[in-house]
């Protein structure tokens, strides 16, 4: 069962690539409507609750921590509401590493048939429109870096995606 309320770890991305998965995500949602939300990769969750020990946790990780960067499969798409629309990831030994270290930290779900992607559109769109969406876009052929961690309050029956803290990583 999935749960929709509660706390999440998130990839965020410097400016530079902020600014190109945003130009991206605004052409994506001017063609399949979307909620509004941040661009990011989630890394860990849901945490049903959170303490100030692990917050304070989470700002030592991102200190200790370097800038991963992410490989990019290209878009894909699935039939669910918060997978509609999404640049694939690899899920690569780093990046495994880090969700590791995060579990580590606070216990999650670690098992749970992680996919790594960047969500462009959330919802019940055609997959015949996503198909034609694919062919407008621009390739991705080159790695995103992921610089930041975010601690994220969501509660999707309300569309709410709040970043409650942003930590760098070194």
């Amino acid at each position: 069962m999935r749960i929709k309320k509660g706390f999440w770890v998130w990839g965020m991305f410097p400016s530079k690539e902020t600014n190109l998965l945003n130009e991206i995500k605004a052409k994506v949602q001017n063609y399949l409507k979307s909620p509004v939300f941040e661009t990011h990769i989630t890394l860990t969750g849901p945490y049903l609750n959170i303490d100030k020990t692990f917050l304070n946790k989470l700002k030592t990780f991102g200190e200790s921590n370097s800038v991963i960067m992410l490989n990019v499969n290209g878009y894909d798409f699935k039939k669910e509401v918060f997978k509609s629309f999404y640049i694939s990831i690899k899920n690569s030994r780093s990046l495994k590493k880090l969700r590791k270290d995060i579990y580590e930290l606070n216990k999650f779900d670690l098992e749970n048939n992680y996919s790594p992607h960047i969500s462009l559109s959330y919802g019940n769109h055609e997959i015949s429109k996503k198909e034609i969406l694919i062919s407008k876009l621009p390739e991705l052929n080159k790695p995103i870096e992921m610089s930041k961690i975010a601690l994220v309050e969501v509660d999707e029956d309300i569309n709410l995606w709040k970043i409650l803290e942003c930590f760098d990583l070194n």
